[in-house]
């Protein structure tokens, strides 16, 4: 499937969710992702225009996950751990038990965790995650920025969490424009 961000709440893409949809559809694909960064406002438009174009939606998220908690405030600029509070993961929902713990850490993320951005944590992404499938992120992911760091070992913590948390539902996210490094540790690790 294609996976794609919407004008909804980024840059990264400037497509409406019909325009994506239709994109997929003259493609040949038949499902698309779309994971909006902190936000399931596209989601609705998402469905409408999946269930008149006749293209299989999966509805998820480009989370924020705090590298500590979500009660984390301290100043961003001066972290002396080199920690960030403002990782990356996708979410994606793959039934309906899925796609409501992805509101509710969405409701989460915008409640407890806000501090410059909609955040969540591992606590409560392993008390909602039944029904949930997780990519580890771009270069801003918590595996990715532990390898950028030459911390080897943070990020197999990382993948091992993830893998006992979500099982097959666990993907590693390669990128081809990702530096060579980075994919290198990705994949060794993967």
């Amino acid at each position: 499937h294609l996976h794609c961000h919407s004008q909804y709440s980024t840059m990264d893409g400037l497509c409406s969710p019909y325009e994506l949809l239709s994109a997929a559809k003259d493609l040949g694909q038949t499902t698309l992702a779309i994971t909006d960064h902190g936000t399931l406002s596209s989601h609705r438009e998402m469905q409408k225009a999946s269930a008149e174009l006749g293209i299989k939606p999966i509805l998820g998220i480009e989370a924020y996950i705090s590298e500590t908690d979500r009660f984390d405030r301290r100043d961003i600029r001066k972290r002396d751990d080199n920690t960030s509070v403002f990782n990356h993961l996708i979410i994606l929902a793959k039934d309906q038990a899925g796609l409501e713990n992805l509101q509710r850490l969405s409701e989460i993320a915008w409640t407890e965790g806000y501090y410059y951005k909609p955040r969540i944590d591992l606590e409560v992404l392993s008390e909602y995650s039944e029904g949930l499938i997780i990519l580890s992120g771009c270069l801003n992911g918590l595996i990715s920025k532990a390898i950028e760091r030459n911390d080897m070992e943070k990020a197999k913590e990382y993948a091992r969490w993830f893998q006992k948390q979500f099982g097959d539902d666990f993907y590693i996210e390669v990128q081809s424009h990702n530096p060579y490094d980075i994919n290198k540790g990705l994949l060794d690790i993967a």
